[in-house]
């Protein structure tokens, strides 16, 4: 199939072109500039469109494709694009164009990259206690810029592709890991490697994680399914605590691991003193995502387990 991908020269764009590529596959990579290289080799096609907005032009970018696999947003959090209407911009008006678009030259499928954050912070907990699963299926709890704008977007594909054979597939993933990487895991990564004491030795939370190979064989996975079935669909290859977490880094990194218990209430005292609460929230808190249902729609298996990533 001719499948085009924004986002191509991202930390997950350039992993999901090189298996599409490994597929058989003839990439169609979206790049503001010419000047792109996502390492795939000769079947790649790279096409500028400049800016992802409303005003898009995907007219060429579009030609003969097959599918769309839609990576690219606004994520980090620059103080000068934190507004919602800059994520909006992109996010939601930026999608819907390409949405709009891509029904007209007639696509078979949609896939859709959005985020765990539509779902909300972290789990939500049962009478015990006990962190709870999130699924495609739960009532949406955006909080962030980030994530509002992601669930806009979901209900933008959904008005769009209302009676439309084209198949829409959604993906909320949660943190996602590999080479690459960057945000919390990568600071948490240098932290590790210049051996900075961490304040997480007793904390016994659960993140689920996923990885960015794994993240791309399933974005494939759901391309090279003949059902044409759609869906919302969350997905992780792992769960971890924070303290396991850096134990795995340091070990991958020949390092030891500077962890030490201090009360998690002096923690957040700490936290909000120096306005880093949401940063110790998603390192003690806990975030568990459920697969289960596109590992039983897709028949999917990670390409790769933690230990070998």
């Amino acid at each position: 199939m001719r499948i085009l991908v924004t986002g191509a020269s991202g930390f997950v764009g350039r992993v999901v072109c090189q298996y599409l590529h490994d597929g058989g596959h003839k990439v169609v990579a979206v790049s503001r500039t010419p000047d792109l290289d996502v390492g795939t080799g000769a079947d790649c096609n790279v096409v500028a469109v400049g800016e992802i907005d409303a005003n898009t032009s995907w007219t060429y970018a579009l030609k003969d494709v097959d599918g769309v696999i839609h990576l690219a947003a606004l994520t980090h959090r620059d103080q000068s694009f934190d507004t919602i209407d800059a994520y909006r911009s992109i996010n939601v008006d930026g999608t819907a164009q390409l949405a709009r678009s891509a029904m007209a030259v007639g696509v078979e499928s949609f896939v859709f990259m959005s985020s765990i954050k539509v779902n909300g912070e972290s789990s939500p907990l049962n009478d015990n206690g006990e962190p709870q699963r999130l699924s495609g299926k739960d009532a949406p709890g955006a909080t962030s810029f980030y994530g509002r704008s992601k669930l806009e977007a979901e209900q933008v594909l959904r008005e769009v592709f209302t009676e439309s054979p084209v198949r829409v597939v959604i993906l909320r993933p949660p943190l996602v890991y590999g080479v690459g990487q960057k945000g919390n895991l990568r600071s948490l990564m240098r932290a590790v490697d210049r051996g900075v004491p961490l304040p997480f030795g007793n904390v016994n939370n659960k993140r689920s994680l996923i990885s960015v190979n794994n993240l791309a064989s399933a974005a494939v996975k759901v391309l090279n399914d003949k059902t044409m079935r759609s869906g919302t669909y969350t997905l992780a290859d792992t769960e971890i605590s924070t303290a396991d977490l850096v134990r795995s880094i340091a070990h991958a990194m020949g390092r030891k691991p500077r962890l030490f218990s201090f009360p998690l209430s002096v923690l957040e005292r700490f936290a909000q003193l120096l306005g880093r609460s949401e940063q110790l929230s998603k390192a003690t808190g806990s975030l568990l995502v459920d697969r289960s249902q596109f590992v039983e729609d897709f028949g999917w298996v990670p390409d790769l387990d933690f230990d070998n990533t």
